[in-house]
């Protein structure tokens, strides 16, 4: 056990290291996404808005990842919430259950994507505008927030797409934090990353080399989506950049 926390003690006083040497000014406008080029520079992501449709690649081994919200949610009566009902009644549905219930796999924080569990996250084209080469750790970002008193592990979300010629695509799954860079979550195309606090009014994200394959990404805060529409900062990671 003492192995295990010295481990993650020093993993953590590596992260906090890595943070105070990035010196790239906080960006200027809120839920603006900056991607890191070096310690110094940055670059803007683009941010496109993706719509909220049917699922069209059901995958029955990405079930167990959300059973464990779907059991609870079945207690609000908002199973299938995402193809019927309001979603005032859906976010009060699901406020109800994280209240009344003690399963501590609802999230702490409901989100407006509450009402698209299950759904595809839906973006034109194939590619992003943007490729982001990764360096030797991985890729940063600095994001502007209203405020980040808030734990970003919350949220946001790092999704991998699936793509084809005419757009991007990926399932909305709720399930926590924690769960993140399992088998099961890699699987359905959600990223591992950590985040912390960066300057007065941003987040510093980080997305270790192991977590990049090639591919089309995006970076969605759950917070500011309606039920029809999500804004997603994307970039690519190019081929012959794979770490």
């Amino acid at each position: 056990m003492k192995k295990i926390f010295f481990v993650a003690s020093l993993f953590v006083a590596m992260v906090s290291a890595s943070a105070q040497d990035v010196c790239v000014p906080e960006p200027e406008f809120v839920n603006s996404y900056f991607v890191l080029t070096s310690d110094s520079t940055s670059q803007l992501l683009p941010k496109e808005m993706g719509t909220i449709g049917a699922h069209t690649n059901k995958v029955k081994k990405y079930s167990k990842i959300v059973s464990k919200f779907a059991d609870v949610a079945g207690s609000a009566g908002i199973v299938g919430m995402s193809m019927a009902g309001s979603s005032s009644g859906i976010l009060a549905g699901l406020k109800t259950a994280s209240t009344a219930s003690s399963v501590g796999t609802v999230a702490e924080t409901t989100n407006a994507l509450a009402g698209s569990n299950g759904m595809d996250i839906i973006l034109d084209k194939g590619k992003s505008d943007y490729q982001a080469v990764p360096d030797s750790s991985g890729l940063r970002f600095v994001i502007r927030v209203e405020s980040n008193e808030y734990d970003p592990m919350d949220c946001y979300r790092i999704v991998r797409f699936k793509t084809s010629k005419k757009e991007r695509r990926i399932q909305w799954l709720e399930f926590e934090a924690d769960l993140l860079g399992t088998e099961d979550a890699q699987d359905a195309g959600y990223v591992g990353f950590t985040a912390h606090k960066y300057g007065e009014q941003s987040y510093l994200l980080n997305i270790p080399s192991e977590e990049l394959t090639p591919g089309e990404y995006g970076i969605i805060l759950t917070t500011i989506a309606s039920p029809t529409f999500v804004p997603v900062g994307t970039f690519s990671v190019p081929n012959n950049n794979k770490n």
